[in-house]
């Protein structure tokens, strides 16, 4: 129970990460299950972004934490898994690295004035993204698997899905803001990549990757008040002192600071990232099964010390709380 009597409540941060993504929260959810035996599938919440949408609706379809891993590991996975797995029929159909577009014209070049002009915090990568001319790649087989492993318009628990309006630069937040729409297109949002994959329209508004906004939108949580948020962030180095790119400087300032305001709401926060040798390696490896594998090992091993660590002690009995409430 948490401190007040009521039942412990859980939210579960999914970020963005591109090919790294979906192996680095599978390494991080099967090592919670194994070292806690708390499900991933029983969090109250689920806020994904980008890659870490796909991951938060495979849970919500009630693909287990050791049936996601199977991949990784080679393992067979449960009757119940596969079962939801062989509802997948449509290959996934990923452009090549980089820009796929044939047009030189930024797609929408007011987003760079509203975010150094307009107040509030800048968002570099939104201004970037109103630079970057409109993305070709057909991104919907992303929607098309999406919607076979998850059938239903919408899951039944709270699972919050981030995109950015491309023509506001504001962010969007499937499943709990006033936008009628399906899993499947949801995800494809989602994931578009600026300059790569095209917008994904959804009645009448064009969006691309929630990533633009923030690799995490953890933020999204901190108004709950819930005893604990779990966070699987696959580029973000929050605690290092050592230099890294631009990108991940400011990805993992972001987060820091989205931890801060879940935290001054009385709730814990346990993060999982890679490590600086961890990050290091990723960056040097071609997107293949092989080092798909790989990377859910490094994850999964940093995320079971993050975990036998002190200060993670009151993240666990939490964990180990929630379990007993079923």
């Amino acid at each position: 129970m948490s401190e007040n009597g009521t039942e412990t409540t859980i939210g579960l941060v999914l970020s963005a990460g591109g090919f790294s993504g979906a192996a680095h929260h599978s390494g991080v959810i099967d090592a919670i299950f194994r070292a806690t035996g708390w499900d991933s599938r029983l969090s109250d919440v689920i806020v994904g972004t980008s890659a870490g949408s796909l991951t938060a609706i495979s849970l919500r379809a009630g693909i287990s934490p050791s049936d996601l891993a199977s991949y990784y590991t080679d393992d067979s996975m449960s009757t119940e898994g596969q079962q939801i797995v062989n509802r997948v029929t449509t290959s996934l159909k990923m452009p090549e690295p980089g820009l796929s577009t044939s047009s030189k014209m930024p797609s929408k070049p007011t987003l760079l004035l509203k975010e150094l002009f307009l107040g509030g915090r800048p968002r570099p990568m939104v201004a970037i993204t109103g630079l970057l001319p409109l993305g070709e790649a057909d991104g919907s087989s992303f929607a098309e698997r999406t919607s076979q492993i998850h059938p239903e318009l919408w899951p039944d628990k709270p699972t919050w899905l981030c995109a950015v309006d491309l023509d506001t630069g504001k962010r969007a937040v499937f499943g709990r803001d006033d936008i009628r729409t399906d899993v499947g297109s949801a995800v494809q949002a989602s994931s578009a990549i600026p300059g790569r994959f095209s917008p994904m329209n959804i009645n009448g508004k064009r969006y691309v990757d929630g990533g633009v906004h923030s690799v995490t939108n953890s933020d999204l949580l901190a108004a709950l008040q819930l005893d604990l948020v779990v966070i699987s962030s696959a580029s973000t180095l929050i605690a290092s002192q050592e230099k890294n790119s631009l990108s991940v400087a400011w990805n993992s300032r972001t987060l820091h600071k989205e931890i801060e305001q879940i935290r001054s709401n009385g709730t814990e926060v346990l993060v999982f990232e890679p490590t600086v040798s961890d990050l290091q390696a990723r960056n040097k490896l071609e997107p293949t099964k092989d080092a798909a594998k790989e990377i859910f090992q490094m994850s999964q091993t940093s995320a079971f010390a993050r975990l036998a660590k002190p200060q993670s002690n009151k993240a666990r009995n939490l964990l180990e709380e929630a379990i007993l409430q079923i």
